[in-house]
């Protein structure tokens, strides 16, 4: 069997959206994935299925695995003939040890290669608004560890060189904190010098505290806890004015979106441009319908219908999915016009280059209805949809003369309960977040009597009159609704409704 590969990749500060190309493609073509501790779970989405994820669990003070074991791990995994992934934190040269592994790995005579990540010494501070360097203020910045790795302890670094430099970084600092001020003090800085202490930075949650050196050494501060990365010197100053992350109108607040896992991706990544830390817990999944056999007769005379129309993107997949794998293409719709209900619906069918009529003013059934009214008489209508929906649209349509046949092409069933999420929303959550009617009643299903309690103190957002009027059926009061009906107005609504708090 011939040998594998390992790369040892910095998977940056924690941010998921600071990966770097290169790596996202080392995780999509990994066998094995060996990660830290501070890997946002977000990063492992691109992994493949069968992909074997192995927990490193190495933070301050609390190894899973130690750095013998884990070599161990890289080099077993390798010579079984596996493409291994590495997966730390930040950068992996920079206090990762990844120059360790990667000698553990060249004694061995196995491939590798580094591919460097986003480091938290550069990120970090940016996401607080502090520029390590400034024209007035800093022109030379220093990183240091004050983790205590050797016999010296801290007496290894130079101090007196350390004191003089503008900017001072520190890693690993925050057990040492006292002892890093006092070293500096005594080397000739400032007692009211400015000390910015960033905790989980880059994320939602991330938390900054400014002081002195003399609040540092005279124990005058809050108590800090680890991740956290330490700043010293002038453009400390400068996180006042500057710190643009932490004035974003959903930061720190704990967002529950409750649509299906698939179609998550846009609202949850919209939200977070917003600072939030969303909590995805679907309360619905996509499926196949009981019985493709309506559905197939359709297909068997698609070019008969004067008119398709396609209520969701869900539903132009799964028809065009079926089309296909029963030997047919676009060409068997001939001349039928094609209607969509709302832009998102519009923009999965012209994704395929086909050309959509017309969308209503109004992105609902009654929109739609109203559209066609008097135009439709005599006509063969097709609507491939969820196998449980309002009969708005059949209803208006047959009263204005046409003949409607509605198929399944996939059906929506409640969703497990996410238990990674659990820890996340026991508490309660600031905002929740309804697609649909279906995934209100899923909600309060799934959770019972603790559905009230997470909702408790939590705004409500919904994306429009129906799922609101559903949300008001279970005693609970909507705060943003979007005017019209689609991912991008709400979240625009919750935008303005926090950002005028």
């Amino acid at each position: 069997m011939s040998r594998g590969k390992v790369y040892i990749a910095g998977a940056g500060p924690g941010d998921p959206e600071l990966l770097t190309l290169k790596v996202i493609n080392r995780i999509k073509a990994a066998d094995v994935i060996v990660y830290d501790h501070l890997i946002d779970r977000d990063v492992l989405r691109y992994a493949r299925q069968s992909v074997e994820l192995i927990y490193a669990g190495k933070m301050a003070g609390e190894h899973l695995k130690s750095q013998d074991e884990i070599n161990g791990i890289l080099i077993e995994k390798a010579l079984a003939g596996h493409t291994v992934l590495r997966l730390k934190g930040g950068d992996p040269f920079l206090f990762g040890r990844g120059g360790e592994e990667a000698l553990a790995l060249a004694e061995e005579g196995i491939d590798f290669e580094i591919v460097s990540g986003v480091s938290s010494i550069n990120a970090v501070p940016l996401y607080a608004g502090i520029p390590l360097t400034h024209r007035g203020l800093s022109s030379s910045v220093v990183v240091i560890t004050g983790h205590r790795h050797t016999e010296g302890g801290m007496d290894e670094h130079n101090w007196d060189a350390i004191a003089k430099i503008d900017t001072i970084v520190v890693l690993m600092g925050v057990a040492q904190i006292k002892q890093i001020a006092l070293k500096l003090v005594d080397n000739g800085r400032e007692m009211n010098d400015t000390v910015g202490v960033i905790r989980w930075g880059t994320t939602p949650v991330q938390s900054s505290y400014v002081c002195t050196l003399k609040d540092i050494i005279e124990e005058n501060h809050r108590p800090f806890a680890t991740p956290a990365l330490i700043i010293i010197g002038r453009v400390v100053g400068l996180h006042k004015k500057l710190n643009w992350f932490e004035r974003l109108p959903l930061f720190g607040r704990r967002v529950l979106v409750t649509r299906a896992e698939k179609d998550s991706g846009p609202l949850k990544q919209s939200l977070e441009m917003l600072g939030a830390f969303v909590i995805e817990q679907p309360t619905i999944e996509i499926v196949a319908p009981d019985d493709y056999a309506p559905l197939d007769a359709a297909l068997d005379e698609l070019g008969s219908y004067d008119t398709i129309i396609f209520t969701s993107a869900n539903a132009v997949k799964r028809f065009m999915d079926r089309l296909w794998s029963s030997g047919r293409d676009i060409r068997s719709m001939g001349t039928a016009r094609i209607l969509a209900i709302g832009p998102r619906t519009a923009k999965s069918i012209e994704d395929l280059k086909i050309r959509v009529s017309q969308v209503p003013e109004e992105f609902r059934a009654e929109g739609l209805v109203d559209m066609l009214e008097g135009r439709v008489q005599g006509e063969r209508i097709l609507i491939p949809r969820a196998a449980e929906a309002r009969t708005v649209l059949i209803d208006g349509l047959r009263k204005m003369g046409a003949e409607v046949n509605v198929v399944p092409v996939y059906k929506t069933i409640r969703a497990e309960v996410n238990q990674d999420m659990l820890p996340y929303i026991k508490d309660g959550v600031d905002l929740a977040v309804f697609t649909s009617s279906s995934t209100v009643k899923n909600f309060f299903e799934m959770f019972g009597g603790n559905a009230f309690k997470i909702l408790e103190r939590a705004d409500i957002a919904c994306i429009g009159p129906i799922t609101a009027k559903t949300v008001g059926e279970m005693g609970l009061e909507v705060s943003i609704q979007a005017p019209s009906y689609t991912v991008e107005s709400l979240v625009r609504e919750i935008g303005l409704f926090y950002g005028n708090k």
